[in-house]
Order: structure tokens, then sequence, then C-alpha cells
């Protein structure tokens, strides 16, 4: 799995009809911090930053090839290969990452191509 999420790196292009995006695995978005400075509750911070992770992380599976379900160690291992700094799986995660990828896998305007 490591193997196929570092091939993920590797630039590749993400279609979408209106818009096309160049990029192998996209630098997180800024933190909540960054994103709403101090006027981001706790709740609404956790909420942010857990997503911003999740995205990239279920991107990176989907343009790996990786379709749910995924069993959670796997879920896991994606969010610690990527090495996001501060990132550490849980329950809230790993349901965001499958939310993401569900999405992407029920889009047809989604394709990957190499």
């Amino acid at each position: 799995m490591l193997r196929s999420l570092r091939r993920a790196l590797r630039p590749t292009r993400l279609r979408i009809p209106t818009r096309r995006f160049d990029a192998g695995i996209a630098a997180l978005p800024p933190t909540a911090r960054e994103a709403f400075g101090t006027t981001a509750s706790a709740a609404e911070a956790v909420a942010y930053n857990r997503s911003r992770v999740a995205s990239a992380t279920a991107v990176a599976l989907y343009r790996s090839g990786y379709r749910l379900p995924i069993p959670d160690d796997h879920l896991n291992d994606a969010v610690r290969a990527l090495e996001f700094q501060y990132s550490a799986p849980s329950p809230e995660t790993r349901a965001a990452i499958r939310a993401a990828l569900a999405v992407l896998d029920t889009d047809y305007t989604v394709t990957v191509t190499h």
C-alpha cells in the first residue's frame, strides 16, 4: 500500500470538466488558524483541519486506484505515509476519508489520467 501511495506523488492530472489541476499530492490548504485567524471555535478548527487532511488523503488513495471498502488499518497507513504534520488517524478522520472517496467515486466527471 505504501508503494502505491508513493506512486501518487508522481505528477498526474485530476480532470474536472470546467477546470484542470496538474499535481501529484497537493500541498495541504492552510491550517484553521491561518485560514480563520482566531475567529474559529475549537470545534470548527478541528473539523476544518480533519477535513483538509481527509480530502488530501482521499485524493491520493483515489489516484492510486483504491476504492471503497478500505479497512481501517489501510487508512491509518495512508494518513501516516503522507506525512502530514500533526496528523493522526482517528475514527472521525477515517470516516471523512471514506466520505471523500465515496464522492470521488460517485462523481462521473472526476477521472484520473497518467
